[in-house]
C-alpha cells in the first residue's frame, strides 16, 4: 500500500509539474500559432524573440531571429519593417550573448553579401548604418569611414535596394559627419562634391558644405559652393531663400566694400530671381549695402525698386522707408515727389494715411495750403465711419491753420464724402474681415438724406392755386401774385393822376391779364377789394374793375 501511495504521489506532482511546464510555453505556442497561420508577421517574430529572452534563453532567441530571415518576404511583410529583424539578431548577438564577432558577421552577410533581398533602399541603408555604428562602438574609426564610403559608392550589388544606397540621406548624412570629423579636408570636400554631382544634397548640406569651407578659410571656394547650391535650388524652392541670404551675409562679411562690382550684381541676379513675397529682406539689405558702401542715389533708387516690386501688403511700409532715405539724404523737399506715387500707388486705407503724413510735413514747412490741398484730395479715400482719425486730423489743422471760410469749407467736403459713402452698408462680419457689399441709392433717395442731414427740405412740386389757368408763358416780373398787387397799384395811383382819365375797360390797352400765370407755392394774401383801394388812395373815383382782372376768384367768391 505504501509503494501504491508513493507512485501516485509521484503521478500527480508529475501532472502538475508537466502542466506548469504547458502553462510557462503557452505565449510561446499561441506565437507559434500565429506565426503558422501567417509567417512574414514581422511583428510576432520580434515578440518571439522578446519571449526567449524574457526566459533567459538568448541562443533560442538568436535562433528564432535567424529562422525568421529564412521565412519572411520582403514584399510580403506585414506589422513593421524586415530591416528590424537584422537589427534586433545583432543587438541580441552584440549584447545579450557578448558575441560582436558574429553581431559583425551578421550584418556583414546582410549588407555586402545582399544574403537578405530587401524591396525598399531605406531599409538596407538602416543595416549599412547600424554596420558603421558598430564600429564606431567599437572605436575603429578608419573602419568605419570605409564602410561608410563603400555604402554609397554604388557598388553593392545588382538589387534594386542595393542600386539605390547611392541616394539615401541617412547613409550621406552619417558620411559626411564621418568625413569631416574623421576624415581630411579634400575627402569631405570630394563627398560633398559627390552629392551635389547626384543632385541628392538637400540645403542643409550645401549650408554645411560652405560653412565647413569657410571655417577652414577657403572662402573662394565656399561661395563656389553657394554659387552650385543656388543652382541646384533655384527660386520658387523653399530654399533659395535661405541659400541666398547666407551667401550674400559671408560675401559681405568677408568683403565688405571693395568688391562693389561684384556685390551689386549678386544682388541683382537675385533680385531678378526672386519672388515678390521673398524680395523685402533682400532690397533692404541691399539699399543698406549702398548706404555704407555705394552712393545715396543707387541706395534710393533701390528703396524705389523695392516700392514698387513688393507685395501690395507690403508696399506702404516700403513707401515710408523710402520717404524717410529720401528726407535723410536729400531733405525733406525731396520727399513730395515720392508721396504723390505713394498716394497714387496704394490702396485706399494706406493711402489716407499717406496723405495725412504728407500734409503734416507741408504743415512743417508753413505750407497750409499745400497741405490743406492734400487733406482735400486724401479726403475722398476715408469714409467718415470708418477712418474717424482722418477727419479728426484735419479738424485740428483748420483749428490750429485755418480760419472760417476753410473750416466751412472741411465741413462741405466732409457732409460730400458721406454722402459718397452713404451707398456702402457695412454689417458686423465686413467690419471685421472681407470687403463691403455696395447697395446704389436712387437719387431722389440720396438727395433727400443729404437735406436731412443738413437740416432743409426738399422742394417738390406743389399743386397750383386754385382757380389759375396755367399759362403758356410766364415772365420773371409775374413770378407770384405779389407782383400782380403791385402792378396793380401803380396803375391805380397812374389813374388817380388824372381825372379826366377814360374809364378803364376790359379791352383797354392797360388791361392786366393774369389768365396765364401759375399757382405758387405759397398761397399769397388776396387782392383787397377795390373799395377798399379806393377809399385809402384820394381824389380817385370808384369804378368796377373788369371781373377779367380776377380770373377764376371770382367766380369762386360768388
Amino acid at each position: 500500500n505504501g509503494e501504491t501511495a508513493l507512485g501516485a504521489s509521484a503521478d500527480v506532482e508529475l501532472a502538475i509539474s508537466r502542466a506548469e511546464h504547458l502553462t510557462s510555453r503557452r505565449p510561446l505556442l499561441l506565437n507559434r500559432v500565429l506565426l503558422r497561420q501567417n509567417p512574414h508577421n514581422v511583428g510576432e517574430w520580434i515578440r518571439r524573440s522578446q519571449l526567449y529572452l524574457d526566459l533567459g534563453e538568448a541562443d533560442m532567441a538568436a535562433s528564432a531571429l535567424e529562422e525568421s530571415l529564412k521565412a519572411v518576404s520582403a514584399r510580403k511583410s506585414v506589422n513593421g519593417s524586415p530591416c528590424t529583424l537584422v537589427l534586433t539578431l545583432a543587438d541580441v548577438l552584440e549584447n545579450k550573448r557578448r558575441d560582436v564577432v558574429a553581431a559583425r558577421a551578421v550584418l556583414e552577410r546582410i549588407c555586402a553579401g545582399n544574403e537578405y533581398e530587401f524591396a525598399d533602399a531605406e531599409d538596407l541603408a538602416q543595416c549599412h548604418a547600424a554596420r558603421v555604428e558598430l564600429e564606431l562602438r567599437r572605436e575603429d574609426w578608419d573602419a568605419a569611414l570605409n564602410l561608410a564610403r563603400r555604402a554609397v559608392s554604388g557598388k553593392n550589388g545588382a538589387s534594386k535596394a542595393a542600386r539605390g544606397l547611392s541616394r539615401s540621406l541617412r547613409l550621406w548624412n552619417l558620411l559626411f559627419d564621418l568625413e569631416e570629423s574623421l576624415g581630411t579636408v579634400q575627402t569631405a570636400k570630394d563627398a560633398y562634391d559627390r552629392a551635389l554631382e547626384l543632385k541628392v544634397a538637400t540645403p542643409s548640406h550645401v549650408l554645411n558644405y560652405a560653412s565647413f569651407l569657410k571655417d577652414r578659410k577657403y572662402f573662394e571656394e565656399s561661395f563656389a559652393a553657394y554659387e552650385r547650391g543656388v543652382g541646384l535650388f533655384p527660386f520658387p524652392h523653399a530654399g533659395a531663400t535661405l541659400l541666398w541670404k547666407n551667401y550674400l551675409a559671408d560675401f559681405l562679411e568677408r568683403y565688405g566694400g571693395s568688391k562693389t562690382p561684384r556685390t551689386r550684381e549678386l544682388f541683382d541676379r537675385c533680385l531678378s530671381e526672386c519672388p515678390p513675397e521673398e524680395s523685402p529682406e533682400f532690397y533692404l539689405l541691399y539699399g543698406d549695402y549702398e548706404e555704407s558702401h555705394g552712393l545715396a542715389k543707387r541706395a534710393l533708387s533701390v528703396y524705389e525698386r523695392m516700392c514698387a516690386s513688393v507685395p501690395p501688403s507690403e508696399k506702404y511700409a516700403a513707401y515710408r522707408l523710402y520717404v524717410t532715405k529720401a528726407i535723410q539724404h536729400l531733405g525733406i523737399p525731396s520727399a513730395r515727389p515720392i508721396y504723390e506715387s505713394a498716394i497714387s500707388a496704394l490702396e485706399d486705407g494706406p493711402a489716407a494715411r499717406i496723405c495725412l503724413e504728407y500734409a503734416k510735413m507741408e504743415t512743417g514747412l508753413r505750407e497750409t495750403d499745400r497741405a490743406r490741398t492734400v487733406l482735400a484730395y486724401g479726403a475722398q479715400l476715408a469714409d467718415p465711419r470708418r477712418d474717424p482719425d482722418y477727419w479728426r486730423a484735419w479738424h485740428d489743422f483748420e483749428v490750429s491753420h485755418g480760419n472760417e471760410e476753410t473750416f466751412r469749407e472741411m465741413l462741405r467736403v466732409k457732409r460730400a464724402v458721406q454722402a459718397a459713402f452713404s451707398t456702402v452698408n457695412y454689417n458686423a462680419a465686413e467690419m471685421g474681415a472681407g470687403g463691403p457689399r455696395v447697395e446704389t441709392l436712387t437719387e431722389e433717395a440720396a438727395m433727400e438724406m443729404i437735406a436731412e442731414r443738413e437740416d432743409m427740405a426738399v422742394e417738390k412740386d406743389r399743386p397750383v392755386v386754385g382757380g389759375f389757368v396755367k399759362g403758356k408763358k410766364r415772365t420773371a416780373g409775374m413770378a407770384d401774385l405779389g407782383e400782380v398787387e403791385r402792378r396793380a397799384a401803380r396803375l391805380r395811383e397812374a389813374t388817380a393822376g388824372d381825372e379826366d382819365a377814360a374809364p378803364v375797360s376790359g379791352a383797354g390797352d392797360d388791361e392786366i391779364d393774369i389768365d396765364d400765370i401759375d399757382g405758387e407755392e405759397e398761397e399769397e394774401e388776396p387782392v383787397p377789394p377795390p373799395s377798399l383801394v379806393a377809399k385809402n388812395v384820394r381824389g380817385v373815383s370808384e369804378k368796377a374793375i373788369p371781373a377779367a382782372v380776377f380770373g377764376g376768384l371770382a367766380a369762386a367768391s360768388g
